[in-house]
This record gives C-alpha cells, sequence and structure tokens, in this order.
C-alpha cells in the first residue's frame, strides 16, 4: 500500500468516525449506523493488513539522535586549536625561535666575555678590526668593566640560552646578528680571525668606554655564540617568540647527541579548564608551539632561567623525553568553563533533540 493509499484511507476513517458520531448524538439509534461501523472496520482491517505505517518521522528521529551523540562525541574527543595558559619555569636551558625582532639593551654586566663564529669585529682604538667572510672570527674581553650594550637579530631566528652558577651562553642562528659591548678599566683583549688562531693579543688601560661592534652577517649552519661568565643578575626583556621549549643538546659517548631538559621546576595553568595546575619535576618535558600572541620574559638569577609566560598558545607538550604528551581542552571543556551561558542552552538542546528522536523512534 502506497502511503498515498494510506492517508487516503485513514482519511475516510476519520470522516465515517465523525458521521457516526453526528448520528449518535442527534439520537439516531444504534441500527442508523450499522453501515458506517462495517465500513469503519474495513478500513481498520484494510490498514491492519498493511503493516505498521512508515513514515519520514522515524527516519529523521534516528538521524537527530546519531547527529546529537556525534556532536557530543567531537566535542569531547577534538581539543581546541588555541588555549590560555600562564607558566612559570625555572630552568638551565632556553630555546625559542622568533616572531619579531629581538633587541636586548644593556643586559650582561661582567669582567669576562667572549664570542664565537663571528663575521667581523670592529674596535679600532682596542686594535680590533677582523672582517671574516666564513663567520669563523671570536673575541674575548678579560678584566674592568664590561657590559653587552646591544644584542639584535631578527624573525625567525633561533636563539638558545644555557645558564649555570659559571656562565651564560647565547646561541644565536638563521637570521644576521648585530652587537655592542663597551669596555673600561684594564682589559685583555684577545681575537682571531678563526677558531685556533690569534691574531691580537693585548691589554689596554681604558679610561673612556670603548666599543666593540661586531656582527654575523651570513649564519651558516652553526649559531653564533656569545658567552658571560659570572653575570650576576639579567634580563632578555620580553621578545615576542612563535615556539619555546626547554632543551638542550648533549653530546654523550661515542659523539651521540641527545636532547636533555633543562627544567628544574615549574607550575603550568591551563586558564580554560578548571584543571588543576600542573608541577613540573626536575627534567619534565616542556614545549610550547603558537605563541606570538603571549607576553614572555626570560630572566636570570643564582644560575638559572626564570621564564614567565601568559597568554594564548597552541600545542602544548610536556611529560618525559620517553613518554611526552599534548595537552589542551577538548572543547567540550572549553566551552563548559568559557562559555557557560551557551554551554547550558546547548545542552538543554541536546537533551531535548535526543529525547525527542527517542520517543518518536519507539512511537513507531
Amino acid at each position: 500500500m502506497t502511503d498515498e493509499m494510506r492517508r487516503h484511507l485513514e482519511a475516510r476513517r476519520e470522516e465515517l468516525i465523525a458521521k457516526a458520531t453526528r448520528r449518535i448524538l442527534a439520537e439516531n439509534g444504534p441500527q442508523d449506523i450499522q453501515a458506517e461501523i462495517a465500513q469503519i472496520e474495513a478500513c481498520s482491517k484494510l490498514l491492519s493488513a498493511a503493516g505498521p505505517k512508515e513514515t519520514h518521522d522515524r527516519a529523521w528521529a534516528f538521524v537527530v539522535a546519531v547527529a546529537c551523540v556525534a556532536v557530543a562525541g567531537m566535542l569531547w574527543s577534538f581539543k581546541v586549536p588555541h588555549t590560555d595558559v600562564s607558566a612559570s619555569v625555572d630552568t638551565e636551558s632556553f630555546r625559542a625561535t622568533l616572531a619579531k625582532p629581538w633587541r636586548i639593551d644593556n643586559a650582561f654586566h661582567s669582567a669576562r666575555v667572549h664570542a664565537e663564529r663571528l663575521s667581523s669585529i670592529e674596535a679600532p682604538n682596542l686594535g680590533l678590526s677582523i672582517n671574516q667572510a666564513s663567520g669563523d672570527a671570536w673575541f674575548a674581553l678579560e678584566g674592568g668593566q664590561i657590559a653587552l650594550q646591544t644584542l639584535e637579530t631578527g624573525t625567525g631566528a633561533s636563539v638558545e640560552v644555557l645558564s649555570d652558577e659559571d656562565e651564560v651562553d647565547i646561541f644565536v642562528g638563521l637570521q644576521p646578528l648585530v652587537g655592542k659591548v663597551t669596555v673600561t678599566g684594564k682589559v685583555r683583549v684577545t681575537a682571531g680571525p678563526r677558531s685556533g688562531e690569534i691574531s691580537v693579543n693585548q691589554i689596554h688601560e681604558v679610561e673612556i668606554p670603548e666599543t666593540l661592534e661586531f656582527s654575523v652577517q651570513d649564519p651558516k649552519g652553526v649559531p653564533s655564540q656569545f658567552s658571560i661568565h659570572s653575570p650576576g643578575k639579567w634580563s632578555l626583556g620580553r621578545p615576542q617568540i612563535s615556539a619555546v621549549s626547554f632543551t638542550r643538546e648533549e653530546v654523550r659517548e661515542a659523539g651521540e647527541r641527545v636532547l636533555t631538559s633543562g627544567i628544574k621546576s615549574g607550575t603550568v595553568r591551563f586558564n580554560d579548564t578548571a584543571w588543576t595546575v600542573l608541577e613540573l619535576r626536575e627534567g619534565d618535558l616542556l614545549s610550547l608551539h603558537s605563541t606570538e600572541a603571549a607576553a614572555i620574559e626570560a630572566r636570570g638569577e643564582a644560575g638559572l632561567i626564570h621564564v614567565t609566560l601568559g597568554g594564548t598558545v597552541g600545542s602544548i607538550t610536556v611529560g618525559d623525553l620517553q613518554s611526552p604528551k599534548q595537552l589542551a581542552p577538548s572543547y567540550l571543556e572549553y566551552f563548559y568553563n568559557k562559555k557557560s551561558l551557551g554551554f547550558f542552552w546547548s545542552a538543554i538542546g541536546f537533551f531535548w533533540g535526543f529525547i525527542w528522536s527517542v520517543r518518536r523512534a519507539m512511537s513507531h
């Protein structure tokens, strides 16, 4: 039986029932409605013999139920691409990729510094004028009062900082680098055009601060290095970076190079969820990506680098080097914590749709 025939038969049955009802209400006797009763029974038997009514309602009910469960599952399973975090880390190593040009001013003061893998070194009053296209030039200053006045590089540069109680090492690669150092007092100046070769070895008495300028114009595969011995307190300012981690490369037996964590302690708070604060242990792995919108500050004291980060970041990897895992709230957790009103009405819509679909499916 087609749907159209069924509709006509149901309509005819309803019409006969209404007609018989009117006759009874008009005080006609039962014998007066026998014909209608017979037709009503015939219609009912035909509809019954044709089987249950197949309508689109049942299919729609099934579709709605599946859609509700699927949406809930996706919201629970998929992670948000960006999340708001607050992190505070004490570490011996810090690696970053710059999202914008970076410059530090008057950041380090020491009585001993040296730099390696440079293209040019210029300080005429200190007897220095080296230009080395291969980028292997170096210099060392010892004694007096030495200050790193400026150090700057461009977008996309890799920056790595290593720190211990006696020394801070800054490695810069992938982009050109320029810097200035000022010296006063009695200082020994040593320099050369390439590693292991000394072209200048002099002692100077400097009463008026002298400036030494250095640069790397064509960076090679190996980063340039600037080292400050016993630097005291220092700060790298607030660089804008696109990725940050707290690993360092170590050379082990047989020349094997491995990455190890420099983290000593720290915490990470996920501000988009009700998760408890994540406590970092010594040796834990932590890396953050897509950090352009986050505010980052790095400063040094007592041999460690104290890094604070706050704002929106992308993927976050935590754990140890053997079993790292990515952390981020699901869309469901995010909506529950940050969009509570929308989550409330969405939950009501979900349960209404699910219950409606179940009832419709069971009613046929």
